[in-house]
């Protein structure tokens, strides 16, 4: 039997190549399965894979260093063997080892930590059934789509309408009515969406509403409020319209609307957005567009119009706050639209995107144990070719 050499070092080269072959085969596959189910299309049709926080992939570059620690540690224990001599230096105070048994050290080591990661991103696959009790409380947006909601008197340098959609997507989150509709005012008012028990359908609405869907500018409050009235339904539930706008002007006729929202005991919680000190229009959301001019060339300043939010308050016995934050508190609007009666409490049965965490966070703890059982063996056990 020829005799074996260099058993007390590790085979830099053969390591380098299976760890760097393994992990470009590992991606090759993902990415394919990825792109089998859309993650990278936008019209896929049937099951689409999606993650709720893409912002955990940025752990996958502690890879690299995770390779460069196994690496550096191989590469010094060699030169340390080195070091020693002869052989017979070597075999009085060393041990035998197995570049196979710290690859694969590694190999489940950087498993556990892919998968680990892959389950904190949360892997979204397919729907499944829920049944929730909901309060039966029917809630309705009116929400202003002027020019005036480009004005980026926001903290945080935001425009008023993107603080809109942020806030109205908290509420339907966070409530508990069973129904939400959406109607968008400028010059007129138009209902955008009718009242909807698919309050995911109510956020996609709300994401894409943008001061273009109107051509008919200004800010008729009192057309809002009047289609508002006629928006709900004619059941016997809590009915809750929330008004969200700069409330610069109105053009008259509101005593009508008043006394619409009082015949159907229609309660009105208003947002006001922006500063009473205001800010310029821009033409558009754009954040380097340019400013609206009157017609003396004048850049237009919009300036929140408190009394008259107050005025409509007192008039309806609502609620009303101004707000110039990125993410205003509403937790006074939320008490107001989850106290309801008992009698008000409605069944349903809808369907929620299937969080498939379980998956990858399942391979990463198999990982684990194998990397056990693989420090478990001995190294006399191993017919390796690490010689």
């Amino acid at each position: 039997m020829p005799k074996r050499k260099r058993t007390y070092k590790y085979r830099l080269p053969f390591f380098g190549g299976i760890v760097l072959g393994s992990e470009l085969l590992f991606w090759v596959v993902i990415l394919q399965l990825m792109r089998i189910f859309g993650v990278f299309s936008t019209d896929s049709v049937g099951e689409v894979l999606s993650f709720l926080h893409l912002k955990y992939a940025w752990f996958f570059l502690l890879l690299p260093l995770l390779i460069g620690v196994f690496y550096y540690q191989i590469y010094k224990r060699n030169q340390m063997v080195d070091r020693l001599g002869s052989p017979k230096i070597q075999s009085t105070f060393l041990r035998r080892v197995s570049t196979t048994k710290v690859f694969w050290r590694f190999f489940f080591i950087r498993n556990a930590l892919v998968f680990i990661i892959f389950a904190l991103m949360q892997p979204v696959l397919g729907t499944k059934d829920v049944k929730g009790q909901s309060n039966g409380v029917e809630l309705i947006f009116a929400v202003d789509v002027s020019n005036s909601m480009n004005t980026r008197d926001i903290n945080g340098g935001e425009t008023r309408l993107e603080v809109a959609k942020r806030t109205m997507n908290q509420l339907v989150n966070q409530s508990t009515s069973s129904r939400v509709g959406l109607l968008i005012f400028a010059g007129n008012a138009y209902p955008q969406l009718p009242l909807t028990a698919d309050k995911e359908a109510a956020k996609m609405y709300i994401d894409e509403l943008n001061t273009n869907f109107i051509s008919n500018q200004g800010t008729n409050i009192a057309a809002a409020l009047e289609e508002s009235s006629i928006f709900f339904s004619n059941r016997k539930t809590k009915k809750v319209l929330v008004l969200i706008t700069d409330g610069e002007n109105h053009e008259g006729g509101m005593q009508e609307a008043y006394d619409a929202l009082k015949d159907k005991n229609i309660d009105v919680l208003i947002l006001g957005l922006g500063t009473e000190k205001g800010g310029i229009v821009p033409r558009s959301e754009a954040p380097n567009s340019v400013s609206l001019k009157d017609d003396l060339g004048r850049s237009v300043i919009s300036k929140v119009n408190l009394k008259m939010l107050e005025d409509i308050s007192n008039n309806l016995y609502g609620e009303v706050m101004l707000s110039n934050e990125s993410f205003p508190n509403v937790s006074q609007f939320l008490t107001h639209i989850n106290s309801s009666s008992s009698s008000n409490e409605v069944n349903l049965k809808f369907k929620v995107k299937e969080n498939r965490y379980q998956w990858p966070l399942s391979v990463a703890i198999l990982s684990i144990f194998l990397l056990f059982i693989n420090e478990s063996i001995p190294e006399s056990k191993r017919q390796t070719n690490d010689t």
